[in-house]
């Protein structure tokens, strides 16, 4: 896949949810996911970096930017993914270069609708991460959602959304204000839909999931990470920078 293309009706340069001007963070509907989308989510490799958690994952990120009435989404070449241990205290993800197989499936549609709603000046150009992740819970294994804690991601903008609830409750997503520890939002976001938080300004977390009948049971997310091209979280400087600190 080199690109995906999602139209959009009409031209502005400025565009917002007014939640998120307001507040720093709003909660929207997403896409529908087609069932091909749907499907993908059973055929992903777990996460070699997580073994003390059952957690299957794969990683697309692009290059992005408005052409007149559309968005334009590039696929990047692969690269290992990496956090930077400034924001990612868990040992065995901040500072840490991963591996992460590409997606199957085109999400060109959930970013153009986040885009959408975020305070972005579409003449700028930006770099995307599109995380497809399922939290299983089981007999074996907790459903731990976020192992890393209340934090922030390193990025302008970050996102969590619920592509489906599969015989678990729990799940809760909290947005927190750093400087005071208030937690400012928190509910269970339900299928499609997503939470947009402005990274720099909040920590967010979502408390662990378990099965709501017998033992077994999944929660399946994407978590969306935007940058402006000129402060992306990728490439050489990018890891230079990440492992470092």
């Amino acid at each position: 896949m080199l690109s995906a293309i999602a139209t959009q009706p009409q031209l502005q340069t400025v565009s917002a949810n007014s939640d998120y001007e307001r507040q720093g963070y709003c909660v929207i509907e997403m896409p529908k996911m087609s069932a091909e989308v749907e499907a993908s989510f059973a055929n992903m490799p777990r996460d070699g970096h997580s073994l003390s958690r059952l957690r299957e994952i794969r990683l697309s990120q692009f290059f992005g930017y408005w052409d007149e009435s559309e968005w334009v989404f590039a696929l990047l070449p692969q690269r290992k993914y990496v956090q930077s241990a400034r924001y990612i205290k868990l040992k065995e993800a901040g500072g840490v270069a991963r591996h992460r197989e590409r997606m199957e499936v085109d999400p060109s549609p959930l970013i153009a609708r986040v885009l959408d709603n975020l305070p972005i000046d579409r003449r700028d150009l930006f770099q995307i991460n599109v995380n497809q992740i399922r939290v299983v819970v089981n007999d074996e294994f907790r459903g731990v959602t976020v192992p890393e804690g209340p934090h922030r991601d390193g990025h302008e903008y970050s996102v969590i959304a619920i592509a489906k609830r599969e015989n678990v409750r729990g799940g809760e997503t909290q947005v927190i204000d750093p400087k005071t520890m208030e937690v400012v939002y928190r509910d269970v976001l339900e299928e499609n839909q997503a939470i947009l938080i402005d990274d720099q300004r909040y920590i967010h977390y979502a408390s662990e999931i378990e099965a709501e009948s017998g033992t077994t049971g999944y929660r399946d997310i994407w978590v969306i990470e935007i940058n402006r091209w000129e402060t992306r979280a990728y490439g050489i400087a990018h890891e230079r920078e990440a492992l470092k600190a």
